[in-house]
């Protein structure tokens, strides 16, 4: 499964969702980890509204987004391509989400993870 966090060192979540110009994206499973790549929008020219779609558009294929804070705008943005929203509130270590994702993907994750997982499941079974 695909993560999209808001940072601009590729090693911590500093950034709010908006704020953000591009994400680094990170494959998961349980056991396994590993950089993607980085997802980019052009954004510099853009109203508020019309970034944070881009934005939104710019990771429509990570069931999990993760970034400091994000607007309701943007939130609603991200929820309507059937993605979630982990807020940080702080600066947070990429490698300690992604831990702690790993254990609740070991053990029972909980619905709304389930969900997340079966729709891009379905998804990639599509193309």
């Amino acid at each position: 499964m695909k993560i999209a966090f808001a940072s601009t060192d590729g090693r911590t979540i500093n950034h709010k969702f908006g704020d953000n110009d591009d994400f680094k994206i990170w494959e998961i499973g349980p056991d396994k980890a590993a950089y993607y790549g980085d997802s980019n929008a052009i954004t510099s020219n853009l109203h508020k509204d019309d970034r944070n779609s881009a934005l939104a558009r710019s990771v429509a294929d990570c069931p999990i987004v993760c970034s400091v804070d994000i607007s309701n705008v943007a939130l609603a943005k991200i929820v309507a391509q059937n993605s979630f929203h982990l807020k940080t509130g702080t600066e947070t270590t990429i490698t300690e989400i992604i831990e702690k994702l790993q254990g609740v993907l070991r053990g029972n994750p909980p619905p709304w993870l389930k969900k997340a997982m079966a729709y891009r499941e379905a998804d990639e079974a599509a193309i």
